[in-house]
């Protein structure tokens, strides 16, 4: 089952993506390891309604492709309100929770990503396989 607004191509080399109300996340899978790219904006009063259930499904369907290296990017991710930022948390914490080594990516000469990705640096010392680092190369990752 895909959450509405996301589209699901599989696991197996292709890549998925979500597209709602100005989000777009692409997942490039290159088999040993994933990105998740984080484009545009994240507005949502309620991300719980449609962003959880697609990160959800994601770290499932992670965890059932057994890929351990994942990076997350929100280099390239415009703007996102205090409601989305419990998803993500709740998100990378899943991720860490299966043993994957994952690498968070943000640009650090943003000031809206440098605040939230603070606090999310702090958190990632808490857990086993994440790292969360600031960068302003916005190189695409495919």
């Amino acid at each position: 089952m895909t959450p509405r607004g996301a589209k699901d191509e599989g696991m197996g080399g292709g890549v998925d993506s979500f597209n709602h109300d100005g989000l777009r996340i692409e997942v490039v899978d290159a088999q040993t390891q994933v990105s998740v790219i984080w484009r545009g904006v994240s507005e949502a009063r309620d991300p719980d309604l449609v962003l959880v259930p697609f990160l959800n499904l994601l770290a499932e369907r992670l965890r059932a492709s057994k890929v351990r290296t994942i990076t997350v990017d929100f280099r390239h991710f415009e703007y996102m309100n205090s409601a989305t930022v419990v998803p993500i948390l709740q998100f990378v914490k899943r991720l860490d929770a299966i043993g994957a080594q994952t690498r968070v990516l943000y640009d650090q000469s943003v000031s809206w990503q440098r605040i939230n990705f603070r606090c999310m640096r702090t958190i990632a010392r808490t857990l086993s396989h994440v790292e969360v680092r600031g960068d302003s190369e916005k190189a695409d990752p495919r």
